[in-house]
């Protein structure tokens, strides 16, 4: 079990906070970066975040003349991972059925318990029966055309507030980091920003 957590923590470490603290950026860019990151691994697109977030990033940049740091914003979609993504799914699907059903806008169309979607999804995930491409494409139509749009629907219901949140918390964790990294150098916060922060 102290295997299991402390592989855990690593990762949370390498992944999501590494990457925040090297992060060059400008803060803003680095916590939109984290904004998207978040909102992009908060959705059913198992397999296609990543190039998700390369896409957004090029839009952004060339047609928007608006950046945000890449690096952030690829390593924040790890979010939904392996350990969290059975968990996550669900929650969106039954976050969308019950939407649909307190709207009235329609009924549940698939009768889906934590049981059967685990198993479904753990089959498609083998990668002992199945190559990489057969996983991004049984994966991505199981959760895309299977289950469709509830779990697009109930993703939104954690995506929108979390990638706000993320915004505002990762913009606040930042600043206090980087003072706090200046004063130790011995100099100020704007000293440290004309040093080190990528123009």
């Amino acid at each position: 079990m102290r295997d299991v957590y402390q592989t855990v923590r690593t990762h949370i470490y390498v992944n999501l906070i590494k990457p925040l603290r090297e992060s060059v950026s400008p803060i803003h860019e680095t916590a939109l970066g984290s904004a998207i990151g978040i909102f992009v691994g908060l959705t059913p697109t198992v397999g296609l975040q990543m190039w998700i977030v390369l896409m957004v990033w090029l839009g952004l940049k060339f047609f928007l003349k608006l950046r945000f740091d890449l690096i952030v914003g690829t390593a924040i979609v790890w979010i939904s991972n392996p350990f969290t993504m059975f968990f996550l799914y669900y929650g969106f699907l039954e976050t969308g059925y019950s939407f649909i059903s307190m709207s009235g806008i329609g009924s549940k169309p698939l009768e889906l318990n934590y049981t059967t979607f685990y198993n479904q999804l753990s089959f498609i995930l083998d990668t002992h029966q199945h190559s990489g491409l057969d996983i991004i494409f049984n994966g991505s139509r199981f959760l895309l055309v299977d289950l469709g749009y509830p779990m697009l629907i109930g993703s939104m219901f954690y995506a929108v507030p979390c990638s706000i949140l993320s915004y505002i918390l990762i913009k606040r964790y930042l600043t206090g980091y980087r003072k706090r990294r200046a004063e130790k150098m011995g100099i100020n916060y704007e000293q440290w920003r004309e040093l080190f922060e990528r123009k």
